[in-house]
């Protein structure tokens, strides 16, 4: 069939044609740059789609022994799966049955791989007959033909490692999480008991109570059919007292008027006689002090009271910057003597040495001839009030 233009119509025909695909195609061809906004995961239009899950990191750990420890023969991880924070143990075998192994220390990844310090059996433990420390199941490998050692570690790493020891290297061990998820509640340990445990305590409380009685019946079987000993009075205060006070005056130095030196010595005298007198340490006290140590002891504080207001006189005196009249000072002397002849006690019942009662008895005669028809105004007045108070 001819075309009705003949060869020229079909070329314009042909021309215009393929004009048109052009301009389709060109008007078309920017629209296949643009993004579709329906389109899921392009920019301008739905949540973006997430890259695939990279590979889970496998650590390598890598224990070394010092360089004179021999090379294990195998090695063996029990655990394929341990949860964070527990311990992983590496069991290693060696032909040397007599090997004393040393601890290796991790070189890579020592901040997630801790070696586990596992204390020995403690007393009671032993004596409980508990002397096995903790340690891996081993039931399903071949027993060792050297020596086989168990080495915990603890794992603070969250995903899977393996183990190298020299040529040896261990399966992949899984890390598991204490909870499954961030809405599940971790579980709530019971709390333990701080320092010793309750059965140690009592164990020591028993021990404790048996050794007092057996402490008490020793005790009681030693003292068994042992006589009773009198315990010997001290002697007499008066009689030291009379003969320091004999000496004192013998010693001149009131006659040279140096009474400061008198004043001290009739102070000294004084709680030295007190103390043997009442039993109580008035070498170091105050005149106040002696009226309450003596009313402690039950004493009435009637006489006591007239040597502690002496001996704050005294040392009020002989502290004095001005220098006492030796006419005073002998009054305080013929005071304290005539204070301790209202209370001295005759040594009747007591055991005096023989010298020590010659020689008082003789200076208490010296001194009543010294003090002969002497007087001492105020001597049996009562204590002041303050003096009464314990």
């Amino acid at each position: 069939m001819t075309h009705p233009g003949g060869t020229a119509g079909i070329l314009r025909a042909t021309g215009a044609t393929t004009a048109l695909w052009l301009g389709i195609w060109w008007w078309a061809l920017p629209g296949f740059g643009q993004t579709n906004p329906s389109l899921p995961g392009i920019s301008g239009g739905g949540p973006p789609i997430s890259a695939a899950p990279a590979a889970v990191d496998t650590a390598l750990a890598v224990l070394a022994f010092p360089d004179e420890t021999p090379i294990p023969v195998a090695l063996h991880t029990v655990q394929d799966t341990v949860l964070f924070g527990e311990v992983v143990y590496v069991i290693l075998d060696f032909a040397d049955p007599d090997l004393l192994l040393a601890e290796p220390e991790p070189a890579v990844g020592e901040d997630w791989l801790v070696p586990e310090k596992v204390a020995d059996p403690g007393w009671l433990d032993r004596l409980l007959g508990r002397n096995d420390r903790p340690g891996p199941e081993v039931n399903g490998l071949e027993p060792a033909q050297g020596t086989r050692v168990a080495l915990p570690y603890r794992i603070y790493r969250t995903q899977p490692f393996r183990i190298q020891v020299g040529p040896f290297t261990s399966g992949v061990i899984e890390v598991q999480a204490r909870i499954s998820g961030t809405e599940e509640t971790a579980a709530i340990r019971a709390p333990r008991p701080v320092g010793w445990s309750p059965l140690v305590i009592l164990l020591l409380i028993l021990a404790l109570v048996l050794i007092l009685v057996l402490a008490r019946l020793l005790w009681d079987r030693g003292r068994k059919g042992e006589e009773l000993r009198d315990r010997p009075l001290a002697p007499p205060a008066w009689l030291a007292a009379g003969i320091e006070l004999r000496a004192l005056y013998r010693e001149g130095s009131l006659a040279r008027g140096d009474s400061r030196i008198f004043l001290d010595g009739l102070a000294g005298i004084t709680r030295r006689f007190v103390a043997g007198r009442y039993r109580i340490n008035a070498q170091e006290m105050t005149g106040r002090e002696i009226v309450n140590a003596c009313s402690g002891l039950g004493h009435a504080i009637s006489n006591p009271g007239s040597f502690a207001r002496l001996v704050d006189e005294v040392d009020h005196h002989r502290y004095d910057p001005e220098t006492s009249a030796p006419g005073w000072c002998r009054e305080q002397a013929i005071r304290f003597y005539q204070l301790m002849s209202k209370v001295r006690v005759t040594p009747r019942y007591t055991e005096v040495p023989a010298e020590l009662l010659i020689e008082g008895e003789k200076a208490w005669v010296e001194l009543q001839r010294e003090f002969a028809g002497a007087t001492v105004h105020g001597l049996d007045r009562d204590p002041a009030p303050t003096e009464r108070e314990a």
